[in-house]
């Protein structure tokens, strides 16, 4: 089996500062935009990731949380098959965010229900009409989509959040978990968001904390 990527001789990252398996990591190639990925492996070999993401030896950068705080890599990509892209061993790793402040900006969420709209999005592209959908568990970093009907694992898909009576931001969202809800027979996905931009991050927390401060003011939060 693989060696660790962090032992040997010729690794110099502690395995705080690594990606950790399973967990998401954004990843930019050749700087285009970033897109959020699942971790499949941590080895000698380096990192492998979900989805095809460039072409070998484009450089890349990868942006990710562990309990030690939010790190920053650059590496390369070695190979690539039709479902998973392995990366080189980091060539450096940089520390972009103390663990507390990443745990709390992580923890930005809301336990609410809001109106919202779906549409399917196969390659990461939206196409189709919006359908309307109940949208809650907002955070930074997905929320449950509510619908009547089930949706396959990894499905893609664009959610429409109206945050404001005049603005909506529609984000790309990949399908990671999916239960009955038995009390009502509908469906509750599991959202990850992906290849979210600082705008629409920063959107997304100031809604939640408008919305959570009117909630309180009302005495329901």
């Amino acid at each position: 089996m693989f060696k660790s990527l962090f032992g040997g001789k010729s690794a110099g990252h502690q395995p705080s500062k690594l990606p950790q398996l399973n967990s998401f990591v954004e990843v930019s190639v050749g700087g285009r935009a970033m897109r959020s990925v699942t971790v499949e492996a941590v080895s000698a070999k380096g990192i492998v990731t979900r989805e095809a993401l460039g072409s070998v030896g484009e450089a890349a950068v990868l942006v990710y949380t562990t309990p030690s705080g939010r790190f920053r890599a650059a590496s390369k990509i070695a190979a690539v098959s039709g479902s998973t892209t392995q990366f080189d061993p980091p060539k450096r790793i940089s520390l972009i965010g103390a663990a507390v402040g990443a745990q709390k900006r992580q923890s930005v969420r809301l336990d609410a229900l809001v109106s919202g709209g779906w549409r399917f999005a196969p390659g990461g592209i939206g196409t189709g009409e919006f359908a309307r959908a109940t949208i809650r568990d907002i955070s930074r970093g997905g929320c449950s989509l509510i619908l009547d009907r089930p949706l396959k694992l990894h499905t893609k898909v664009e959610v429409q959040l109206q945050l404001r009576s005049d603005a909506s931001l529609t984000l790309l969202g990949e399908v990671m978990r999916h239960e009955t809800i038995k009390a009502s027979g509908k469906h509750s996905h599991g959202l990850r968001f992906q290849g979210m931009r600082p705008e629409e991050d920063q959107a997304i927390v100031e809604f939640i904390n408008k919305r959570q401060a009117d909630l309180r003011s009302r005495g329901l939060a």
